[in-house]
């Protein structure tokens, strides 16, 4: 006759795997169903002062251990540094883990649309088609930590660039925040250059803090950072004939 000590160990691992994925299954699903109430309530809304969000379908998924999103034709609209700003994409996945750090990846594809506003007030269009398009996003508890945009091989009626890449860091101190904008093999307009490569400090950069936090608008927090004597250092530069402030201009 088996003593009960060892029935216990004998079916113990078997109840606590079960515990586990009983854990798991319900972490998932508060966490998939508080996502798609928030997803509810930002359709058609603005997700932070200033930028507005829509789509025409979305679908949840990515159980046991992610949250995904898949929209399709999600648009972006807002009020930019400078003037109204809009991009678009007819197909567009974030992935967010249940786990760990904060950090949400993002993906688009098909064709994108954007429109944005220059320091002069003069609109800017442009529409292409990226072989890939990756961003991701990290957080913390005083907002964006770090940003990243890669896209390879995109091209348009306007334009074609092998690659394009924006990455934003702020400091550990948060007193400054560090960008990099590059492109490889851009072509459009009057611009046909190997590598557009730029690399500049913002400093005075806490004013940026509300901005980070998702809790101010785009063009307060420029003006504000302006009045405050921000201003951009350039550490690198790789753009002969390209003017640093024409580059960086639509982000500050």
């Amino acid at each position: 006759m088996m003593k009960y000590s060892s029935r216990f160990w004998l079916y113990a691992p078997t109840l606590a795997f079960l515990a586990i994925a009983a854990f798991v299954m319900f972490h998932w699903w508060t966490a998939a169903n508080a996502f798609e109430k928030k997803l509810a309530a930002l359709k058609g809304h603005e997700a932070v002062p200033g930028i507005m969000l829509d789509w025409s379908a979305v679908t949840v998924g990515g159980f046991p251990f992610r949250i995904d999103a898949d929209f399709t034709n999600l648009s972006v609209k807002g009020a930019g540094a400078h003037g109204p700003f809009a991009w678009s994409s007819e197909k567009f996945a974030l992935h967010a883990l249940t786990y760990g750090r904060t950090q949400d990846v993002f993906e688009a594809a098909g064709k994108q649309q954007v429109r944005w506003t220059d320091a002069s007030g003069g609109d800017h269009a442009a529409a292409f088609l990226p072989a890939s398009f990756h961003a991701s996003a990290i957080t913390d508890g005083r907002g964006l930590v770090r940003g990243d945009i890669d896209i390879l091989d995109a091209g348009g009626k306007d334009f074609i660039a092998d690659r394009l890449q924006l990455h934003m860091r702020r400091d550990p101190d948060g007193h400054d925040l560090d960008l990099m904008l590059r492109a490889d093999g851009f072509k459009g307009g009057r611009i046909d250059k190997k590598l557009v490569q730029v690399y500049a400090t913002l400093t005075k950069s806490a004013v940026f803090a509300d901005l980070l936090r998702g809790e101010a608008g785009w063009p307060q927090a420029s003006a504000k950072w302006r009045a405050a004597g921000g201003a951009a250092k350039l550490s690198q530069i790789t753009a002969p004939g390209l003017s640093a402030d024409a580059l960086l201009s639509p982000f500050y």
